[in-house]
């Protein structure tokens, strides 16, 4: 075992704790709330699970475009047990610079050990949210149209009867109100939807910039999934 003298320590750790800043997440919407829709059908059962699936699935966007869960390896570079994706990069060119990983592995072999780890991890765990994120979507394209549709039925159908006296004020406005509240909701989770994957965008830029390669992909598919989250969006008519 070799044993590193107490000022070859403290400039390792000078060197490790200098070249890790602070995290540069970017902050977030707030997290929508459980859909639960009050009235239970088939279709609406189904986009309410949907909908919950697609909000949690843009939680983790964010976190894995942070590199939150995949910087393990950086721990070599920078004395951390959990560090960004984008901070990593800093890290180990910053141990690097200063010795400590050459001093624990070598020089460049320290240097691309660490930095390959960080950016295979997080590329792989973005590919797989953001294919999970957009099929999610496209599962509530498909059953939306359907559940409007009926809604909208259900509406005329309110109007007519309120109109014959067949139920009373009470009644209509109940139900109005819940079906009111269920477009709401739905059309809040996809907003937060659209929101969580600009801020993976975002945060996926700011670690290209600081020199991690191969994320031109997973910027534009979480660009994309905004841009459809908000044209699903659209298609809800507020009451």
């Amino acid at each position: 075992m070799i044993t590193l003298k107490p000022a070859v320590l403290s400039l390792v750790a000078f060197s490790t704790l200098t070249a890790c800043g602070a995290s540069n997440e970017v902050a977030t919407r707030g997290d929508a709330a459980p859909l639960n829709f009050a009235t239970s059908s088939p279709e609406l059962r189904l986009i309410d699970e949907q909908a919950e699936t697609l909000q949690q699935m843009s939680r983790d966007l964010v976190r894995r475009s942070t590199g939150k869960g995949a910087a393990m390896g950086a721990a070599v570079g920078c004395g951390l047990g959990l560090i960004s994706a984008s901070n990593a990069s800093k890290c180990v060119a910053g141990a690097v610079a200063g010795g400590a990983v050459g001093a624990v592995v070598g020089h460049g072999h320290g240097k691309r050990k660490v930095a390959a780890r960080v950016a295979t991890v997080s590329q792989g765990d973005m590919a797989l949210s953001l294919r999970n994120a957009n099929a999610t979507l496209s599962e509530i394209k498909t059953s939306l149209p359907s559940l409007l549709a009926k809604q909208d039925a259900e509406l005329k159908a309110l109007k007519r009867q309120r109109a014959a006296d067949t139920i009373t004020e009470e009644a209509y406005t109940a139900r109005l109100d819940e079906i009111r509240a269920t477009r709401a909701k739905l059309a809040d989770a996809l907003m937060d939807s659209a929101d969580k994957a600009r801020t993976s965008a975002d945060n996926l830029g700011l670690a290209a910039s600081q020199g991690q390669s191969g994320l031109m992909w997973h910027i534009g598919a979480a660009k994309r999934l905004e841009e459809e989250s908000i044209s699903t969006r659209s298609t809800i008519t507020l009451l």
